[in-house]
C-alpha cells in the first residue's frame, strides 16, 4: 500500500494500518480535514503515476550526455563501452597514458577507466586502489 492509500482509507474514517474505524470525534472526521484527505490522496496518485511513466523512461545517449554534463559529471559516465573503445584504452594504457589522462580522453571517471583496466587484468587491485 501507498501513502496516497493511506490518506484514501484516512478520509473514509478508517485508521490506515489497522482498519478499524475512527471515532466520530476526531479530527480526521471533520469535513474539512475529509476533503483534505481526499484532495492530497489523489494528488500523490497522480505524482507517482507521472513519475512512473515519465521518471523510468530510458535516456537516449545524448540526453545521458546533456545530463551528465549539467551535473558536473564526465561526458561518458553511464553509458555503456564500446569495443572499439575498450581497445583504444587498453592500447593507450599499454603506451604509458595515466588513468586521469585516460578518463580525460575518454571523457569518464577515473574510477572507471581503472575499473575498466582491472576487468581487463591489465592492472591489479594494489595499483588499482591508488586511483580510487
Amino acid at each position: 500500500m501507498t501513502f496516497s492509500d493511506d490518506l484514501r482509507r484516512l478520509a473514509l474514517g478508517f485508521h490506515p494500518e489497522t482498519g478499524e474505524a475512527l471515532d466520530p470525534d476526531s479530527v480526521a472526521q471533520k469535513p474539512e480535514t475529509i476533503r483534505l484527505l481526499f484532495i492530497l490522496s489523489e494528488e500523490l496518485a497522480e505524482k507517482a503515476e507521472r513519475k512512473g511513466t515519465e521518471g523510468r523512461r530510458k535516456l537516449s545517449p545524448e540526453e545521458r550526455i546533456e545530463k551528465n554534463l549539467a551535473e558536473g559529471r564526465p561526458a561518458r559516465s553511464n553509458l555503456p563501452w564500446e569495443e572499439e573503445e575498450r581497445g583504444a584504452l587498453l592500447k593507450g594504457h599499454a603506451g604509458g597514458e595515466t588513468p586521469p589522462q585516460l578518463a580525460a580522453r575518454f571523457q569518464r571517471s577515473v574510477l572507471a577507466i581503472v575499473a575498466q583496466l582491472e576487468k581487463a587484468g591489465v592492472m591489479d587491485a594494489g595499483e588499482a586502489a591508488v586511483w580510487r
